[in-house]
């Protein structure tokens, strides 16, 4: 690890974890050095397109490394919490492909967890950072476009039909 180099770990290279992989690999100053897939085809597809990083089933041996400062959680829904836990009481910052947990209590308890710790954990609710949507708040915050009453937003694309989680959860912005 160089100095002020963020190592991270991600567990999960699904459906949306090569989209997370492919953005954090490509950050400056980051470096993910394992990603945990139980599968050993996607395993494989990290290896190939990833040489940097380590693949592993391993879940235990990447959350316990001390040179990992952060987890990526991108798995199915149902695991989101107990993963998210572990790796807070491991010391590591998460970050957690949406929905955070299935429910208000679990997230209530990693908010927790992370507080007590000082330490980060957040849903990947990433569309905030989109510039579209740092410009329209940016607008708003200036009282330039007025009392706002109503606001629609339509999406586009469905992406995977999910059977896991809420639809609202799913396809809100």
């Amino acid at each position: 690890m160089t100095k002020n180099e963020t190592v991270l770990a991600q567990l999960g290279c699904g459906y949306w974890g090569p989209n997370l992989l492919r953005n954090f690999s490509a950050l400056p100053r980051c470096r993910v050095k394992y990603v945990v897939d139980s599968s050993p085809e996607r395993r494989a597809f990290v290896e190939t397109n990833f040489p940097r990083t380590v693949a592993t089933d391993s879940v235990g041996k990447v959350v316990s490394d001390p040179e990992v400062n952060g987890v990526i959680i991108a798995t199915p829904a149902g695991s989101h919490f107990q993963l998210a836990k572990e790796a807070l009481l491991s010391g590591k910052h998460v970050f957690v492909e949406k929905p955070l947990a299935t429910k208000v209590m679990e997230v209530d308890e990693l908010a927790r967890l992370a507080q007590d710790r000082n330490l980060v954990v957040m849903a990947g609710h990433t569309f905030i950072y989109n510039a579209a949507v740092r410009y329209v708040k940016k607008l708003m915050d200036a009282g330039e476009l007025g009392e706002i009453r109503y606001i629609y937003s339509q999406r586009l694309n469905l992406g995977r039909i999910r059977s896991d989680i809420d639809a609202l959860w799913n396809f809100a912005p």
